[in-house]
């Protein structure tokens, strides 16, 4: 493959810029037999696996993304010209590496990438149906599950992908009759903007608090300045026009302080609510991922 591009770099559609593997551009490939096909993608697991096993820390999940997405673009191309041998090996190849990150402590660069993950699965099930996608949706329901409860918008990401794979996978036909179709009616009832709608309130919790700190700012300063105007008084019983604008000023800002604290107790509540809402949902997708791995050892077990 490479030798078809010798001395010709600036056509070259495999990226040779730090990674000699990557794909610049799939349009300028040549449509590829699959033991190439095979050859470039095992390059790419290659690096990712290894990329995986770093510390994540250190990790740049964004390039990793980058370079799922590559593969999955590849996939889609009529240029890999891949079967159903080279769809079983990439689909154990990738399921084996992201088996991994259930083991792990520091997952942040395999949940960061799962949704890529979800991504491929879903393209290669269009093709190729053959395949006993058991461990694979498995995991993507482990990702899932572990997204929603960091937080993460992502989940659904995955979730869109489990829905699109075909019906004509068994264990997608079970999920979508038993547990989708519940995770659908929360989907239709908002879910998927919780996260964004919790951050928003607490944006607006942390600007209330800011406020009402630079009020009480406001209202000490103003009555230490009465008071010290009191206390230098020429008479007690006379009164100062500034300071009977100071005084209509403190009480105006009392009032502002009253009206910030029940608004921010209003807010308090709807994302206590919210907060409810998002352990409910959570607790639920850990139940519906429990209950999927126990139908998958009873199914194997029976089948066996």
């Amino acid at each position: 493959m490479k030798s078809q591009y010798q001395g010709n770099d600036q056509m070259d559609p495999l990226d040779r810029k730090g990674a000699p593997f990557r794909i610049s551009s799939v349009d300028r490939l040549p449509a590829m037999v699959q033991d190439e096909s095979c050859r470039v993608i095992k390059q790419y697991f290659d690096h990712l696996e290894s990329t995986l096993a770093q510390n994540h820390a250190q990790v740049d999940v964004d390039q990793l993304r980058e370079l799922l997405t590559e593969i999955t673009g590849f996939i889609r191309s009529e240029k890999s010209q891949l079967k159903a041998d080279g769809y079983m090996r990439m689909l154990n190849r990738l399921t084996a590496i992201y088996a991994k990150g259930v083991q792990v402590e520091d997952d942040r660069a395999f949940t960061g990438t799962a949704a890529n993950y979800a991504d491929i699965m879903n393209t290669i099930s269009q093709n190729y149906t053959g395949y006993d996608y058991s461990k694979s949706i498995a995991l993507m329901l482990h990702y899932m599950d572990k997204l929603f409860s960091n937080r993460e918008e992502s989940w659904f990401d995955i979730y869109q992908h489990l829905v699109s794979m075909p019906d004509s996978i068994h264990i997608l036909q079970m999920l979508k009759e038993q547990h989708l179709q519940e995770i659908q009616s929360w989907v239709e009832e908002g879910v998927d903007n919780l996260f964004s709608i919790w951050e928003e309130q607490l944006e607006v919790l942390q600007n209330i608090g800011e406020e009402i700190y630079q009020t009480d700012r406001e209202i000490l300063l103003l009555s230490k300045q009465l008071r010290m105007s009191e206390l230098h008084s020429v008479a007690p019983n006379v009164l100062y026009l500034d300071d009977g604008r100071k005084r209509r000023t403190l009480a105006e800002l009392r009032q502002k302080r009253k009206e910030l604290e029940e608004t921010r107790d209003a807010k308090l509540d709807l994302t206590a609510l919210l907060d409810d809402n998002i352990q409910e949902f959570g607790q639920r997708l850990t139940e519906i991922r429990r209950n999927t791995q126990i139908q998958l050892v009873w199914d194997k077990s029976t089948h066996s």
